[in-house]
């Protein structure tokens, strides 16, 4: 008998007649892209289920590459996200999409987005949530920060740093100078201290920089959305 295990959606489209291919971020087996045969059709006890943001349990007909999907439930009511916790939500799936190998264990990764998409209609937890997933991703793909400088020895509180992807955190006079990252604030997103906006702002530069190689030219189409979202925000207010 084929188990069951938690999984989340991040993306379906359609596939054939009736069915469609999905790609799933799964507690046991990581990001892995299905096949839900029949899900499009009315009669599809799927159909319903198959949805972005709602926790499942899904079974998997064992075998490499494009897998089949035998069995889904759905554990709670699916989070309801509107406006930037909406954004929020499909900027995290796309990065998944985007970054993560097929098949690579990655239970930090999983808690983190799990965690993220409880908290995301949170306004004061969203942002904190948001950089605690980015950087599990960056963690699982090597790419995540050494909390030292550049000579391997420990962030000073009261230095100022810029990121240099060859050497890391390197020490600078000029604070004024773009891009730069305060001490105070790296340390605190060491310590996984998210109560200073500071320490957000920073946080958020820094992820910036560390994921825009791995993404690449192509744009995130969730930011385009965010754009948008953005300047309808200002026209209203």
């Amino acid at each position: 008998m084929l188990g069951f295990q938690p999984a989340w959606l991040l993306h379906a489209r359609p596939y054939r007649e009736t069915s469609a291919l999905a790609w799933l971020l799964t507690l046991d087996e990581g990001r892995t892209d299905v096949v839900v045969r029949g899900v499009r059709s009315q009669k599809s006890r799927y159909r319903a289920l198959l949805q972005p943001f709602t926790p499942l349990q899904v079974s998997l007909r064992p075998g490499q590459g494009l897998r089949t999907l035998v069995g889904l439930e759905s554990t709670a009511a699916p989070a309801w996200l509107q406006g930037e916790a909406l954004v929020c939500g499909w900027y995290a799936n796309e990065l998944l999409g985007r970054l993560l190998p097929q098949g690579a264990p990655c239970q930090r990764v999983f808690r983190d987005y799990s965690l993220l998409i409880n908290l995301l209609s949170d306004a004061e937890q969203r942002e904190p949530a948001l950089r605690r997933f980015e950087l599990s991703v960056l963690d699982l793909l090597g790419a995540a920060p050494v909390w030292q400088d550049q000579m391997g020895l420990p962030l000073s509180e009261s230095q100022a740093y810029v990121w240099q992807a060859e050497r890391g955190f390197c020490p600078i006079v000029d604070a004024g100078q773009p891009n730069v990252l305060l001490g105070a604030a790296l340390l605190a997103m060491a310590q996984d201290d998210w109560r200073s906006e500071a320490t957000r702002q920073t946080a958020k530069r820094l992820t910036r920089m560390l994921l825009s190689p791995l993404l690449g030219e192509r744009p995130l189409h969730s930011r385009q959305l965010w754009a948008s979202l953005s300047q309808q925000q200002e026209r209203t207010s």
